[in-house]
């Protein structure tokens, strides 16, 4: 059950202090609260509980946003979050508390429901609703004019196959939002394997007893295959013949263990086993399977490969960089637009941005978002393929870069406006880095699928949310400066209501 909150932004001043003091208007926190629309929060917050009538009052959804905004601005653990919020006043206003209180707002352990229901879909319409008005309100955005006569040909530049002008500049990029997840190697995932299966006879034969009626408990010699996985872990250097005799071992062991977890199911059935060790078996039977398959074929890649047996879900990212040529997590794509960045794709498997699919769906995205397509693309190479290429300029679209073969004469040209656009370009990678430098997009600690979409979207509105906040202070300097060289044409300057 949901009930609405409020509709009127409360300011600091309507917060109670136990002292008897206010707010101060110019706190960090003060100013960001100011800055989000918290209706457009509760609005789309509010969808979960459209069908429940019954139960508990939900919390409010300024509450569960403000609390994860926090989180990740500040890089607290859920448990910690609790206590900072319990002692700052400023950190309790912005989660909607009109009064201070000396009790917890709600338990560590809701945290990941706010997460749950703040998913990745509902985090971008937030995102959207929120800031398309800001990227779009530049003067290369003209969407809203009524198309020009002889502005419906596909072939006049600028112009797309509808006929409408193109408008703006979109930067794209992809990059990885790396998982809290050890380094894998097919030894040390083995042996973890192998300890959980270990775990799950114990728990069935204290549940059933032995098989066959025997009364014994299955022998796992769990001992012997710790000390021989230590025994090689621990060396500086391990032959590759050494390492195959040990995980053909260690593969021994868990399609062992299986065989016994399979008589047992036979015999009385899983139920007794906890959810947790349901799902982990799961996992481990998918990840036996692809460790025999690669042993067998003296190969180390196969098709979705199981790298984390917590996060089943998490796929080897190839990035190609000199310090972590390969990354563990999720794939993202954004697009830049007048200095905000929205999520284009979100994808824990890797793929291809440069393919035609990836670049038509990015445009399409900006199309849905402002109405028409930009007028320019800038991107990295891997982007600029002829087939995307034709595809820009079938819609009047400038993609950046050199043009594809021998140089012409313009060469020079070309060469002095590729730089400028390498300089416009970087503004993505800006993006990126401050988001993993700053909210921690460089390790995303989610244990969920669906709390890892909440984290990184998270990331991008932080991002988005100080991108406004700095051109609105901008903006107020620029119109106090105006006003003052206003004033001192007119001989007099106006502060409230005295004149100088």
């Amino acid at each position: 059950m949901y009930r609405n909150t409020e509709r009127k932004q409360f300011t600091a001043y309507d917060f109670i202090t136990p002292f008897g003091g206010h707010l101060k208007e110019d706190n960090r926190w003060v100013v960001i609260a100011n800055s989000i629309d918290w209706n457009i929060v509760d609005d789309v917050y509010e969808k979960h509980f459209a069908d429940s009538r019954y139960g508990n009052i939900a919390y409010p959804s300024r509450m569960a946003f403000g609390a994860l905004y926090i989180q990740r601005k500040l890089g607290f653990t859920d448990r910690a979050l609790v206590d900072e919020i319990t002692e700052n006043f400023y950190f309790q206003f912005f989660i909607g508390m009109h009064e201070y209180s000396s009790e917890p707002p709600f338990d560590a352990s809701t945290l990941v429901y706010f997460r749950k229901r703040l998913t990745n879909a509902e985090m971008q319409e937030i995102n959207e609703r929120m800031f398309l008005s800001k990227a779009g309100d530049d003067s290369d955005h003209r969407h809203d004019d009524p198309p020009k006569d002889g502005d419906s040909s596909s072939d006049e530049e600028g112009t797309d196959h509808t006929g409408s002008v193109n408008s703006g500049t979109v930067i794209i990029d992809a990059s990885c939002a790396p998982a809290d997840i050890a380094y894998p190697t097919d030894l040390e995932l083995c042996d973890k394997a192998r300890t959980w299966l270990e775990v799950i006879v114990d728990h069935l034969y204290a549940s059933y007893g032995g098989l066959n009626n025997s009364g014994k408990k299955p022998r796992t010699y769990r001992e012997k295959a710790r000390y021989r996985f230590l025994n090689l872990n621990k060396r500086r250097k391990k032959s590759g013949n050494k390492v195959r005799r040990e995980l053909n071992y260690q593969l021994n062991c868990i399609e062992r263990d299986l065989r016994y977890i399979d008589a047992y199911e036979a015999a009385w059935g899983l139920d007794a086993l906890l959810p947790i060790e349901a799902d982990r078996l799961h996992t481990i039977r998918t990840f036996a399977v692809q460790q025999r398959e690669m042993w067998k074929s003296r190969i180390h890649r196969i098709e979705d490969r199981i790298v984390s047996l917590s996060q089943p879900w998490v796929r080897p990212i190839v990035r190609g960089k000199s310090k972590s040529p390969v990354e563990f997590g999720a794939k993202i794509s954004i697009s830049v637009v007048n200095g905000y960045s929205f999520l284009d794709q979100f994808s824990f498997d890797a793929y291809n941005e440069g393919s035609g699919e990836q670049v038509k769906g990015v445009l399409e995205q900006y199309h849905r978002r402002f109405g028409c397509y930009p007028e320019r693309v800038l991107a990295d190479k891997i982007y600029r393929s002829r087939e995307n290429r034709k595809y820009c300029r079938e819609l009047g679209i400038h993609m950046s870069g050199p043009r594809l073969g021998k140089p012409g004469k313009e060469e020079a040209e070309e060469v002095r406006q590729e730089l400028r656009e390498i300089g416009e370009r970087n503004e993505v990678e800006g993006k990126f880095g401050t988001g993993k430098r700053k909210f921690g997009l460089n390790l995303i600690m989610g244990k969920l699928k669906e709390t890892t979409q909440c984290m990184v979207s998270m990331d991008l509105f932080i991002v988005n949310i100080e991108r406004s906040i700095r051109q609105d202070v901008l903006l107020s300097i620029l119109q106090f400066r105006d006003l003052w060289i206003s004033s001192q044409r007119k001989g007099s300057f106006c502060i409230g209501y005295i004149t100088i």
